[in-house]
């Protein structure tokens, strides 16, 4: 028998992307949930196109979950639930948060997510 399951949905706040290269933590998962992105949300504003990856761990240890989304210079974007895998994130002591980093700096990013 299948269980279907329903979680909570919650917005992380906007978050600018550091450093070229440097991850930044754009949402805290609650300990002990999983937490699946259904929505990102982007604006690049910083005068260069960018890869923009989500993943998980920060400093030289970002590993991402998702292929690297392209943003364009000067341009709005959103990728909703269907449009990109569905991975669901595990929140551990180590790696407590959904991060994300740019090839750019200034690239303004936000995620809706489901925590289970």
């Amino acid at each position: 028998m299948v269980q279907n399951r329903s979680g909570i949905r919650k917005q992380s706040a906007v978050v600018v992307s550091p450093v070229t290269g440097a991850a930044a933590a754009l949402y805290n998962i609650t300990p002990g949930r999983t937490a699946i992105i259904r929505r990102i949300m982007w604006t690049n504003a910083c005068g260069a196109g960018s890869n923009l990856s989500l993943g998980q761990g920060l400093a030289g240890a970002f590993a991402a979950v998702l292929p690297p989304i392209v943003t364009l210079t000067g341009l709005d974007g959103q990728l909703e639930e269907g449009d990109f895998p569905n991975v669901e994130i595990q929140w551990t002591a180590a790696l407590p948060a959904i991060t994300f980093e740019s090839t750019v700096l200034g690239i303004s990013v936000t995620i809706e997510v489901e925590e289970i």
